[in-house]
């Protein structure tokens, strides 16, 4: 299967309760662009769109290195428990709208990071946000299987892993 000729949505809904929580978050890969989408619940129940950014090839992939990072982080706090915070990588997006007119500008992009706290209970929090933010934040996790989950979609394979197993 050709992943460049080939647009992968994979979506799943996320139970985080955060005050500034996503609700569902969808991964599209079509060709070298990664377009990455949190949707909230609006009144009603529906969900609208929060963000949308597009990563290129380069951003994916130390997206996807820092979030295999964070999952290896997980299991070591889980075992010595331990209260810390570290950023764990940077990375350049667009807003999917603005590519979509101007194509690619380097002057308009955002940097993102991906950070990082470990709490001496064993639990984490894991933020991928824009850098420099201290109230914004595009996706958080607190929960190991959902990052599982995000890793799962990053690399095209579905959040459930039956659906890959019948789908494949």
């Amino acid at each position: 299967m050709n992943l460049k000729a080939l647009t992968i949505t994979i979506v799943f809904l996320l139970q985080i309760h955060f005050v500034y929580s996503q609700e569902k978050i969808s991964v599209s890969i079509n060709g070298a662009d990664t377009y990455i989408e949190t949707y909230s619940k609006s009144f009603g129940d529906e969900l609208r769109l929060d963000k949308a950014y597009r990563l290129g090839p380069g951003a994916l992939v130390t997206l996807k290195q820092g979030i295999k990072k964070a999952l290896e982080w997980v299991k070591l706090n889980e075992l010595h428990q331990k209260a810390f915070e570290k950023e764990i990588c940077r990375f350049k997006v667009m807003d999917k709208e603005q590519y979509k007119f101007h194509g690619y500008v380097d002057q308009i992009t955002s940097e993102i990071v991906l950070l990082f706290k470990g709490f001496e209970d064993g639990s984490f929090e894991l933020m991928i946000k824009p850098y420099n933010s201290s109230y914004d934040t595009f996706i958080e996790f607190s929960d190991k299987e959902m990052l599982q989950n995000f890793d799962n979609l990053l690399n095209g394979r579905s959040a459930n892993k039956e659906i890959d197993d019948i789908f494949n």
